[in-house]
């Protein structure tokens, strides 16, 4: 199951403002927007819903929109039948709202060959990283990462951060994390959510005033760990803090119990017109030695 289809998700988009329907074993969010009409998202689904189960739910809520996003599980031939029997009787958003293409990385491996198949360029920042007195800890504060992420993106950049702070209280603390990057703390762990994660734990944390310079918010879902969003001022990337992060957020992440971790997105060659603006992050995450993994997409069959 992907995160999107997962209860702790669809608490979180109901707390949106979302209306949520079940429809053959998938969930489907619906809502009304002012001049739009109403809009549904079917998302990582791994089962296509039969048409005359979907339709009388789109009437019920007068859905002139429908996007859907289907799991890796549902190929792009049976994706391609399915859109060809809808077409007739539904209007599909054909832009994807979620990344068509993903980067994931293997977990089961111990952390020395995890690392090992870092690029070498990644490998070499790792040990800048802490050679510059680069710390990484952990936090439960929300708001110190929306700051920074806001920062990171510059204008409009809280446009990025959007719902994350009632998304954070659902996933807390058992299927979310927070690293911090700081120019010089400890990564640590308090004891209370070490013994929830029902791990070894670790002396708590002791208070470092200095400046938060990055940061990443880590989601937990049926053994796969989310990079969900993260962030760096300019001096924590001269720093190289976000490889460090990444470093430290895969070492968390398999510690947790994860198998895989999840990049969330990444730019698709298979649209090379769409998200073009992604190709440096993606070459970026392209540097850990994680595998590709793409999503059925409507785009390719307009």
């Amino acid at each position: 199951m992907e995160i999107q289809q997962s209860p702790l998700y669809i608490s979180y988009i109901k707390r949106l403002g979302w209306q949520v329907e079940e429809v053959d074993g998938s969930h489907l969010f619906l809502k009304r927007f002012p001049f739009y009409g109403g809009f549904a998202k079917l998302q990582r689904c791994t089962k296509l819903p039969k048409i005359d189960h979907l339709l009388p739910i789109l009437a019920k809520y007068r859905i002139k929109k429908l996007v859907v996003e289907p799991d890796a599980c549902v190929t792009q031939d049976a994706f391609s039948r399915w859109l060809k029997d809808a077409l007739p009787h539904v209007r599909l958003v054909h832009s994807p709202y979620l990344p068509t293409k993903t980067i994931r990385v293997d977990l089961i491996e111990s952390e020395e060959e995890i690392f090992t198949r870092f690029s070498e360029a990644k490998r070499r920042a790792v040990r800048r990283a802490q050679k510059n007195n680069l710390r990484i800890q952990e936090s439960t504060n929300i708001q110190n990462l929306i700051k920074i992420k806001n920062k990171s993106s510059g204008f409009l950049g809280f446009i990025t951060t959007t719902g994350i702070d009632k998304l954070w209280p659902i996933f807390s603390p058992d299927h979310a994390a927070i690293l911090l990057a700081y120019s010089n703390s400890v990564i640590a762990r308090s004891e209370a959510t070490w013994q929830s994660l029902k791990i070894a734990s670790l002396t708590p944390f002791a208070r470092n005033d200095n400046r938060i310079i990055g940061g990443i918010l880590l989601l937990f879902c049926d053994s796969i760990a989310y990079y969900w969003i993260a962030g760096a001022t300019r001096e924590g990337k001269k720093l190289f803090a976000p490889t460090l992060l990444v470093w430290e957020a895969l070492k968390l992440a398999k510690k947790c119990g994860a198998k895989w971790f999840d990049f969330v997105g990444v730019w698709d060659e298979r649209n090379p017109k769409q998200f073009h603006e992604w190709l440096g992050f993606t070459k970026f995450k392209e540097g850990f030695g994680g595998k590709s993994l793409y999503y059925p997409t409507a785009t390719l069959h307009r």
